[in-house]
């Protein structure tokens, strides 16, 4: 049977494992576009023709600046998207391995706390003297 600390532990090393597979990853989304070319004898300038595309757009924020890249549709698309869903994954791990280190440590404290108490005891029930009969 494994104390509570050892499952934790071993669910956390599962989690580490886990996450050095998770393969490349990046921040940001991606937005579907059409757009109007301008260009008045163009089929997009018609009130209902949605406009050329669809384009791909990777929208990414860095140090407060947003940063974008076109993407083209095929295989640089579908390896964005699975970059995009790696980060996600990794940002689930990461909120799940941080939930189970603050449980480990709070079982830690619990332990030191309970051998501070227990050395207390210890020393209170050691330290008695014993009256002599005058």
């Amino acid at each position: 049977m494994f104390t509570e600390a050892e499952r934790l532990e071993a669910e956390r090393r599962r989690l580490y494992q886990v996450l050095s597979q998770n393969g490349d990853f990046r921040r940001g989304s991606i937005s579907v576009n059409y757009r109007r070319c301008g260009k008045s004898t163009c089929a997009c300038a018609k009130p209902d023709h949605p406009g050329h595309g669809p384009q791909y757009l990777l929208t990414t924020k860095v140090n407060g600046k947003t940063l974008a890249k076109n993407l083209h549709f095929g295989p640089e698309l579908e390896k964005v998207e699975q970059e995009l869903a790696n980060h996600q994954n990794f940002r689930e791990l990461v909120k799940n391995i941080v939930t189970i280190n603050e449980q480990i440590c709070d079982l830690k404290e619990a332990e030191i706390r309970a051998e501070e108490t227990a050395k207390k005891g210890a020393l209170k029930t050691g330290s008695k003297r014993k009256s002599s009969p005058n």
